[in-house]
């Protein structure tokens, strides 16, 4: 398809209606990106290249280009529907000699490429912002249904904590945790905090409300605040077992993540060996949606995992 020349700026505009003068210039529709230079002149060439085709009529375009001069003038529009594989050229600087349609070969590398092109100038919008999760503090999460336990921040003073939790036979199987040093522990739990203020992850410390030290930890990993998503993970010394807070404590971070946070979907993945975590998590609304075949190595070998998930929406 021959186009005028002289173009140097191309709007991509996406239309949400059907232009009400198809013969007309593009009206309405959302502004999305402006091509320049060598990303103008590949989208001009590829409207030029399009092939020869058989059009269905039925012109409902969802893209269209306003092609402008060094001077931001504008020329023409370009608008293809990749429907019914029909492009119409349009515009005070469309001689008279030159044909106002085409019909192309919508399969065409072509026609393809242009689409790819259009395609990639309307990015899927963050489920979660950038900076939401940093802006505070970590909260304080309460656990009403406990014996005066809550979810805090990991503190310095829980180091020894962490400790024993590398060196419990039962955490250190299902959630293949460190071992530690005070020095280490002291860095590790620095870097809890560090990576709540990066939006990376978020882990709080299962302890007695009225102070104490930590019996148990429990966290969002995987943390993919762009797609919506993350993967509660916990664990519980001895101290803590038996007394039905960990459900309580999964339910809580639930709340948060998706009334306050924002996030779309979570999961809990754990072995199949592992029936106390299984529990936890149906225990917490999160239904068993399926089983990954050896999908994490212990110290006994490759384990199946359960998957668990819930979404926002249930």
């Amino acid at each position: 398809m021959e186009i005028p020349p002289g173009a140097e700026a191309l709007e991509v505009v996406r239309l949400a209606h059907r232009p009400a003068d198809p013969w007309g210039p593009i009206t309405g529709g959302t502004p999305v990106a402006l091509w320049t230079g060598a990303e103008a002149a590949e989208a001009l060439s590829l409207v030029e290249d399009l092939p020869p085709g058989d059009p269905a009529r039925c012109f409902v375009p969802t893209w269209g280009i306003r092609a402008h001069d060094a001077e931001l003038n504008h020329l023409y529009d370009v608008i293809p529907c990749f429907s019914c594989n029909w492009v119409l050229l349009t515009g005070p600087a469309v001689p008279e000699r030159l044909d106002r349609s085409h019909a192309f070969d919508g399969q065409s590398p072509a026609a393809q490429a242009l689409l790819s092109l259009f395609r990639a100038c309307e990015e899927i919008p963050a489920v979660v912002p950038a900076g939401r999760m940093s802006a505070g503090p970590q909260p304080v999460l309460e656990l009403p249904g406990t014996a005066g336990l809550h979810l805090r921040p990991w503190e310095p003073h829980d180091a020894p904590a962490l400790i024993r939790a590398g060196l419990d036979p039962d955490i250190r199987h299902w959630n293949r945790t460190d071992r530690f040093t005070l020095a280490e522990a002291g860095k590790r739990i620095a870097r809890y905090g560090r990576r709540w203020e990066t939006e990376k992850a978020a882990a709080w410390a299962v302890a007695p409300a009225v102070g104490g030290e930590a019996v148990g930890l429990i966290g969002l990993a995987d943390l993919d605040l762009r797609g919506g998503s993350g993967e509660i993970m916990y664990w519980l010394l001895p101290d803590g077992r038996g007394s039905g807070v960990m459900a309580e404590a999964v339910s809580a971070v639930t709340r948060w993540a998706f009334e306050n946070l924002g996030l779309h979907r979570l999961r809990i993945t754990h072995s199949v060996s592992n029936p106390a975590s299984c529990r936890v998590a149906v225990k917490s609304g999160y239904p068993l949606e399926g089983t990954m075949r050896g999908a994490l190595l212990h110290a006994d070998g490759w384990h199946d995992e359960h998957l668990h998930a819930r979404l926002r929406t249930d």
